[in-house]
């Protein structure tokens, strides 16, 4: 009987919740790499009996159990793993009387994303005599606000209130948290062997904050993530690992 290769080029979709929560597992998306490398810590016993040295005995530890992940989408939730971060989601609507305070040449980033396909009004000293500030004279709009413009009608110091109309989108607040407790099941695929599958869960993980986030660039950004696989102490029986399971298809050939 021939025996079967197992030659192998994984491809898959990798899909993540916080543990323990009543939520769905979502995929996050295309990655390039998911990687696992388990570290030891060796108790050696010398040999005394002998000239030459050596070892009589070894004893070889498990020290931690890592994981490696490069995410390719920047999605908010993605963003909120890497960064340990709050995301929330903003809904498209009216800002009305919004207060900043100009300067010259400056730039005012308004409190949310500004929708430039519709009206943006800003006025001059709203509290006293107001008046409104002229586009393309006083001010220029840009992707994230106004820029008060050199020989405008606007000074340092002075306040500007703005009404505009916010774009929908999301929030991510970076550093907001210590970091969640996730569950990854990577639903994944043996190029190499006519697609047979291969299923691997991860009971308990937790990552590190990101060591690379790339916002300009020439080429697709790339979200590189560490972490460490946690024995899970609910997972209960012989032979039965606390740290990941993998499950393989038998290839056809």
């Amino acid at each position: 009987m021939a025996q079967k290769t197992y030659a192998f080029i994984g491809k898959g979709t990798i899909n993540l919740r916080v543990k323990g929560a009543a939520a769905p597992l979502l995929p996050i998306g295309n990655c390039s790499g998911l990687s696992f490398n388990v570290e030891t810590n060796s108790i050696s016993q010398p040999d005394y009996e002998n000239a030459g040295g050596g070892e009589a005995n070894v004893v070889d530890r498990i020290s931690t159990v890592g994981m490696n992940l490069t995410m390719l989408e920047l999605r908010p939730q993605n963003l909120g793993i890497a960064l340990r971060a709050s995301v929330r989601a903003i809904a498209a609507g009216a800002v009305t009387d919004e207060r900043h305070t100009a300067y010259v040449g400056g730039l005012i980033p308004f409190n949310d994303i500004p929708d430039r396909t519709q009206a943006i009004a800003v006025v001059l000293d709203p509290d006293g005599s107001p008046s409104a500030l002229v586009a393309d004279t006083d001010y220029e709009v840009t992707r994230s606000g106004i820029r008060i413009l050199e020989g405008g009608a606007a000074s340092d110091s002075d306040e500007v209130g703005v009404d505009y109309t916010k774009k929908k989108g999301d929030v991510v607040e970076a550093m907001t948290s210590s970091g969640d407790e996730y569950e990854l099941v990577f639903e994944g695929l043996n190029e190499a062997k006519s697609g047979a599958e291969v299923v691997v869960r991860i009971h308990k993980g937790k990552f590190t904050p990101t060591t690379g986030l790339e916002l300009i660039g020439d080429d697709y950004a790339e979200l590189p993530l560490e972490g460490s696989v946690l024995s899970d102490s609910s997972i209960v029986g012989s032979e039965i690992s606390k740290y990941f399971r993998v499950d393989m298809a038998e290839p056809a050939s």
